[in-house]
């Protein structure tokens, strides 16, 4: 039996054929990235000491969504001093000796963020009868407080957030947190 030779066209046609799935295939990555990168999101921390206006001493926590695409809020927590906190009462008790007092908080577990929106999930206004404790509390924002947060994308890659480090980490998959060490506000 004779080995069969292949012409020069139909060598030129196996080599095309691959160029052109090699092409396809690093096209289509292109585009997955591009697609993911049209809908990432990107969440971080803010927090305040004043209102919106300027006017008032109003301590405020936040989580803002800086990125592309809406980001679905999994799980949500609060520690203070390596401890978690699952209530603004119970936040301003353990830090700042404040037993009771007006408070304003919000839920933040299984909402989504839109690009440019704002969670704001404690708001404690100034009085002179909580004035130490108030100011126990600002200063814990830049040291005693971390926040955690874990969201996912529109195309299900996940993303935790700490406000101890600089950039959110890619994860798995989000967590799942007791309900009872959830922030409920």
């Amino acid at each position: 039996m004779t080995a069969r030779r292949f012409s020069g066209a139909e060598i030129f046609a196996v080599l095309v054929s691959l160029a052109s799935v090699s092409i396809s295939v690093l096209g289509n990555r292109t585009q997955e990235r591009l697609l993911a990168a049209s809908v990432w999101p990107y969440v971080s921390f803010a927090s305040g000491n004043t209102s919106d206006d300027g006017q008032k001493q109003v301590l405020a926590m936040s989580v803002v969504s800086s990125g592309n695409g809406p980001a679905r809020i999994k799980a949500f927590s609060l520690e203070y001093e390596h401890q978690k906190v699952a209530s603004g009462m119970a936040l301003l008790e353990r830090c700042c000796g404040l037993a009771k007092t007006a408070l304003m908080t919000s839920p933040v577990v299984g909402r989504v963020l839109r690009p440019g929106d704002t969670i704001t999930y404690l708001q404690l206004p100034f009085s002179e009868s909580i004035a130490d404790g108030w100011g126990k509390l600002d200063r814990a924002r830049f040291g005693g407080l971390v926040m955690s947060i874990c969201y996912c994308s529109t195309l299900n890659e996940c993303f935790e957030a700490r406000s101890d480090r600089d950039d959110p980490q890619p994860v798995e998959t989000c967590g799942v947190t007791p309900r009872t060490e959830q922030w409920h506000g």
